[in-house]
């Protein structure tokens, strides 16, 4: 325990270093930018303050100097066949949902007019900073290179009752997927409630901490086919990490496998 609140504490540090930081040799970009609804235009800003239902559609090329920030309820929706590259940092705040990346994932719920599916690597996404959320509803970040830390701590909705045995059949469960990833960071998911969370075929290059969160499909906390230059610690997670139905592989860490992920 005395190791983990040590690797906590490092990992907390690391984000409020540089939670206003830019890359210092990016360029400054003309302007700063909110969105409240609709798409987000091809181009440069300076930051990004999203605001409502914001969209980064299907052949944009977005670049931004600074940071990202994603205010109470509001929805990014990057996960579509763009490029998106942010020097600074993203910052996501109680109830908002990002999107970001591209890997093989269906990015819609079939409602009628049929599913998207995000073609075969077609993602180009690169964050350099950190993505730091708090009480976020959920994150979705699918085949992208982030060169900082990923750390969410609390957030999503709790899945209780009957709700809790049909999250599979539900047409828009709350999912929590970070996949197919290159992080050089450590990783922390603590707290989240929802249908379904999975780590799943990252390579990173620091510690990954799966730690307190709680999940109404029995078939979730899916950490399998990871490449972690660090340490694997879980704990205190419901239901226990798992294999799974991913049909993936046990995960290849070359630090300790520790806690609920000790056989994983």
């Amino acid at each position: 325990m005395k190791h983990l609140r040590a690797l906590l504490l490092v990992l907390f540090a690391a984000s409020a270093m540089v939670v206003t930081a830019g890359s210092a040799s990016a360029s400054p970009a003309p302007t700063s930018t909110s969105c409240s609804s609709g798409n987000i235009a091809s181009g440069s800003y300076a930051s990004l303050s999203i605001t409502g239902n914001c969209t980064i559609p299907d052949g944009a090329v977005v670049t931004v100097a600074r940071q990202v920030t994603l205010a109470r309820g509001a929805t990014l929706n990057a996960m579509t066949a763009s490029t998106v590259h942010i020097s600074g940092n993203i910052l996501v705040v109680p109830g908002a949902t990002l999107s970001l990346g591209c890997s093989f994932e269906l990015t819609q719920p079939p409602f009628p007019g049929g599913p998207v599916f995000c073609p075969a690597g077609v993602s180009h996404d690169q964050v350099d900073g950190n993505i730091v959320a708090t009480g976020a509803k959920t994150l979705k970040v699918n085949g992208i290179m982030l060169n900082g830390n990923l750390v969410s701590v609390g957030g999503g909705v709790a899945v209780t009752g009957p709700d809790a045995s049909t999250c599979e059949q539900h047409p828009a469960p709350l999912n929590f997927p970070i996949k197919d990833n290159t992080i050089n960071g450590n990783v922390m998911i603590a707290g989240w409630q929802g249908c379904w969370l999975g780590y799943i075929r990252n390579v990173q290059n620091g510690n990954a901490i799966i730690l307190g969160n709680h999940t109404g499909d029995a078939d979730s906390t899916e950490i399998v086919t990871n490449t972690i230059h660090g340490n694997l610690i879980c704990r205190a997670n419901t239901p226990v990490p798992q294999i799974g139905d991913s049909h993936g592989e046990v995960n290849t860490v070359s630090g300790h496998k520790l806690g609920q992920c000790a056989a994983l």
